[in-house]
């Protein structure tokens, strides 16, 4: 019987690294990715330099770019904007925002990117207590 567990536990060890490995992996590849980028580029460009391949770990599947939405700027113009995992804050098989790194995309191209360059351009969410 303590061998079965102990047999188990390192199928279970084994299986993290793979989903560690992987994430690992996709943020290095999004931050060289980033490393690239230069404003002006078109957004089909850009998701080509970027990847749009996800990580598929075995606990865990994270879509490359992350997510995505359109956002309408201070100026009332409509902005795309693609989320990439970037950065790793905590290791707790979540992706928060302060994880992901934005690209800013105004009539296709890319305008710029990361939280300070979206702020200057979209107004804050709301943030709704009880």
């Amino acid at each position: 019987m303590k061998n079965i567990i102990v047999a188990l536990l390192l199928v279970l060890a084994g299986c993290s690294n793979i989903y560690l490995d992987t994430s690992d992996l996709l943020r290095a590849r999004n931050t060289e990715g980033l490393a690239k980028l230069t404003a002006g580029l078109g957004k089909e460009t850009v998701m080509e330099m970027m990847g749009t391949e996800p990580s598929k770990g075995v606990f865990m599947w994270i879509d490359n770019p992350y997510r995505n939405e359109t956002l309408t700027g201070k100026d009332g113009k409509s902005y795309e904007v693609l989320y990439y995992y970037s950065d790793l804050k905590q290791r707790d098989d979540k992706i928060t925002d302060d994880e992901l790194t934005p690209l800013v995309f105004h009539d296709g191209k890319l305008i710029g990117w990361g939280y300070p360059f979206l702020d200057q351009r979209v107004p804050p969410k709301p943030v709704y207590t009880r």
